[in-house]
Parts: C-alpha cells; sequence; structure tokens
C-alpha cells in the first residue's frame, strides 16, 4: 500500500526521531517530508542532522523558522533585530554545544560545509500528491495570508526567502515559517485545492485557542495532532503534527494511505504514529474526505 509520511518538530530529540523513524520504515514509505525545526533546545540537534542525512529513501526537509534563525545569525542577516540574539532566545545555545562550538563565533568560522549546504538548501514547502486528485501542501508553518499560494511554491530555499522578504517590504513572521493566529483564522479557500500539513505550533498551545471556541472545526487528537476540517463534518483541510518534542516527550508523524482501488477507484486515509521515550501510539485518523 503506497504510503508517505510527514514527521513533525524534532529540536534535536534525536532518540524520539529513532524511534519515530524505526515504526515509519516498517511500512515502506514512498517518501518522508520533515516539516522543520530538526535543531534548538534539545540535546542533540547534531545527530538529528546526520540521521536524517543518512536516510536512503526519499527525503525532503523544509526549512523551520528556527533553521532561519540559525542562518540569519551565520549571515548576520537581520532586519531590525540582533539575529544572534533571537537565536539564543530560542534555543540556539543547545545547537551550539551539540556541533562542538564553545561559542557563536567558533561556529561562524568552523561550521562543517556539508551541514552549511544542508540547512541552505532546504525547502520552503513541498506537494505530494498520492493520487485521486489530493494535493497534500507541506510547510513549517502553514499558510501566510501576506505570501499567495502560488508565490510561496515557488520560494526554493533560504535566499529565496530572504529576497522575496525585502522585495516585498514585510517582516519574517509575516512568512510560512512563522504563521499561527493569522493562518489558524484564516478560511481555507486561501490554499484551496490543498491539505496542509504543518508544525511549529505546539497541539497543546493550539488547544488553549480551541478552547476559547475561536476555532470550532478544529479538532484535537490526543494532545498530539489537530484536524481542521471544512465545516463541522467537511473534507480535511489542515493537519498539525507538533506534540511539542522537548516540552511533552513526544514526536509524532502522520502518514497518508492510498487504500486498494476498487470500483470506485482508490480512497486516501491518514495514520499517525506518536512516540515517547517508554512507548509507541498508532492512530486511525480515518479518510481524508468526509
Amino acid at each position: 500500500m503506497k504510503n508517505y509520511w510527514f514527521i513533525g518538530d524534532i529540536h534535536g530529540e534525536i532518540s524520539l526521531l529513532e524511534k519515530l523513524l524505526s515504526a515509519i520504515l516498517k511500512h515502506d514509505p514512498r517518501e518522508i517530508i520533515f516539516v522543520g525545526d530538526y535543531i534548538d533546545r534539545g540535546p542533540h540537534s547534531r545527530k538529528v542532522v546526520d540521521r536524517i542525512m543518512e536516510l536512503e529513501l526519499p527525503v525532503v526537509c523544509l526549512m523551520g523558522n528556527h533553521e532561519l534563525m540559525m542562518l540569519n545569525a551565520y549571515e548576520d542577516s537581520a532586519f531590525g533585530y540582533n539575529p544572534m540574539e533571537l537565536w539564543y532566545q530560542n534555543g540556539g545555545e543547545a545547537t551550539l554545544q551539540s556541533f562542538g562550538f564553545p561559542g557563536f563565533f567558533s561556529f561562524q568560522s568552523q561550521m562543517e560545509d556539508h551541514y552549511l549546504q544542508f540547512f541552505r538548501s532546504l525547502r520552503m514547502s513541498h506537494v505530494t500528491e498520492p493520487g485521486t486528485g489530493l494535493r497534500v501542501l507541506a510547510t513549517h508553518a502553514g499558510v501566510s495570508p501576506s505570501i499567495p499560494v502560488a508565490d510561496q511554491l515557488l520560494l526554493k530555499d533560504y535566499q529565496d526567502l530572504q529576497q522575496y522578504i525585502q522585495d516585498k517590504q514585510l517582516d519574517m513572521e509575516e512568512s510560512f515559517l512563522w504563521a499561527r493566529e493569522t493562518f489558524f483564522n484564516s478560511p481555507a479557500t486561501l490554499w484551496k485545492g490543498y491539505v496542509v500539513v504543518h508544525g511549529h505550533t505546539p497541539t497543546l498551545k493550539l488547544k488553549r485557542f480551541i478552547q476559547t471556541g475561536h476555532y470550532p472545526n478544529f479538532h484535537l487528537v490526543g494532545n498530539d495532532l489537530v484536524i481542521r476540517r471544512d465545516g463541522e463534518h467537511g473534507d480535511v483541510v489542515s493537519v498539525g503534527i507538533d506534540s511539542g518534542s522537548t516540552i511533552s516527550g513526544r514526536l509524532t508523524g502522520l502518514g497518508i494511505f492510498v487504500n486498494k482501488e476498487d470500483a470506485n477507484g482508490s480512497s486516501i486515509s491518514m495514520r499517525s504514529l506518536t512516540v515517547t521515550r517508554e512507548d509507541i501510539f498508532p492512530r486511525d485518523l480515518g479518510p481524508i474526505g468526509p
């Protein structure tokens, strides 16, 4: 059975990643898409990057806002703030330690080229088309109303994004690497024709918004995923998969499965795997459609 997997924010938690990959690889996936935030906060950012780079199957690695902060610090690129200070405030010190650097300046002068190439080549978004006309748009934080999806899909890497932000005179927080409330409050017509899979906002954080009643069509799956539908019982329009690895000790993968074709054609369903250091929680999330 064809299947494609999306892995949420890892943040240096190598033991969780190893456990999740072990479970996912048993399904013989066609492709694994990482939605960003491999580094910072957790203790093993370098090991996480090494593990991803050694995978021997099709892999797509997206940029997260933490990789963006790291590159901005490395390049000393800023828009009205100190990029090194911002990165430090968001867990950059743990990343420096994991790479063996005693401080920021040794990081700037001694970072190995193959790691820089990995970070600089991270993609902005990725579209997976598993079948039956379904298009899954993977992006770190979702979709930004300030950047049309058509423009987002044209941006390939860090340099493209930096240039776009400058040309459009946007704040970096307005991009699809940082969006939160603006994405959650936007109508799904903003990304019509796609199911968006994203990380960035931990489910426990989004849960607080849902409980205020502002997002009635967002459905919690434990404290690990959030599924948004087009109306109460309509098609899935987005899935948040950030289980808050360093906070909760949990990491989630979302699987898109193309079920066996019958007289009515193939059907597509979702499953998830959430791992802790001790356990694994498989879930059948049902069909993409209503």
